[in-house]
């Protein structure tokens, strides 16, 4: 982490395939500058987007859900990604849920984005034995 870093930035499992669906099409060759540099800024504390709403409001976190141009298509925020990515403001975590194309996806619904973060947070609880 960079002096200036305040967040550390993990992507859940569901954003890594998304996202690696996307960079392995050749029409999408800055996704990954972007995300880069999504990335830098959610480090730093700069949180972009829309806040989104969630069913245990109030929480110990927050959902944004943020538009991201194309320039591989010359679109813009429109036709391009959306990112939703969840900040646990007490532990200091960014956690990237989901990643998708606007042409692909037209829109993901309260309830898909509330299982996402359900499935982050089940996944740190200690298993019982």
């Amino acid at each position: 982490m960079d002096v200036f870093d305040v967040y550390e930035v993990k992507p859940d499992i569901d954003f890594e395939k998304n996202f690696m669906r996307l960079i392995k099409k050749k029409r999408f060759k800055t996704l990954s500058s972007q995300i880069k540099e999504l990335s830098d800024k959610l480090k730093r504390g700069e949180f972009e987007g829309d806040k989104i709403t969630h069913k245990n409001e109030p929480a110990s976190y927050d959902v944004y859900k943020l538009r991201l141009p194309n320039p591989d298509a010359n679109v813009g925020k429109s036709d391009g990604y959306r990112v939703i990515y969840m900040v646990v403001t007490e532990a200091k975590i960014v956690v990237l849920l989901m990643i998708y194309y606007k042409k692909e996806q037209p829109t993901v619904s309260d309830t898909y984005i509330n299982g996402l973060i359900d499935g982050y947070f089940l996944h740190l609880l200690p298993e019982e034995e």
